[in-house]
């Protein structure tokens, strides 16, 4: 029994990739478009591209923070791990609540709403490495690393950037041919599966 749940729960999360042939070939498409358009905009409007990415990293912020508020809520014992989930929450819609601040307040200084940025993401990813290696919070294991490691390396080149470093720029043109690579390749594979479609 143990192994057909495993092979029910693989087969779902199969299937929930954009890459399968289950989806719909003009989805995969039209994902492939935008994030292609966005990575031509981010080339050649690099100016534009640092706003939306300023967004982006707001806004995920928030979705972060969120989140683990909403997991905090939801448990029903006060452990330390509810406690932390709620602070990691915490910490993650006030880091993204000053980085929306900063995005509508264009007025500061770039040097200024680079530092806030920076340890805005540096205190998020700093409360969810520290769940992380905490033994006495194995139950907060699902914090995914990769985000907790994202965070706190977006962070650091952050705070770099305002002390005049330019690792961020590099960084950037880095996400950018991602992005463009990424849109390309669903573009391609979008084709591929109208032609399977046949």
């Amino acid at each position: 029994m143990p192994d057909q749940i495993k092979s029910k729960v693989a087969n779902t999360a199969k299937s929930a990739l954009p890459w399968q042939k289950g989806i719909a070939w003009w989805l995969v498409l039209i994902e492939g478009i935008v994030l292609t358009a966005l990575g031509l905009y981010m080339f050649f409007a690099p100016a534009s591209a640092n706003t939306i990415i300023g967004w982006i990293i707001a806004l995920t912020l928030v979705v972060g923070g969120a989140v683990s508020l909403s997991l905090s809520l939801k448990a029903p014992d006060k452990s330390p791990a509810r406690q932390w989930t709620m602070i990691h929450g915490i910490v993650g819609l006030a880091a993204g609540g000053i980085a929306i601040l900063i995005q509508l307040l264009s007025g500061l200084s770039l040097q200024f709403d680079l530092t806030l940025l920076g340890i805005g993401c540096l205190a998020f990813g700093g409360v969810g490495l520290y769940m992380l290696l905490n033994k006495e919070l194995s139950a907060l294991r699902r914090i995914s690393v990769l985000s907790t490691v994202l965070f706190l390396l977006l962070g650091g080149l952050l705070l770099l950037q305002a002390l005049g470093v330019g690792t961020l720029a590099t960084t950037l043109q880095i996400i950018n041919m991602i992005i463009l690579i990424g849109g390309i390749a669903l573009i391609i594979w979008a084709f591929v599966l109208k032609n399977d479609a046949r």
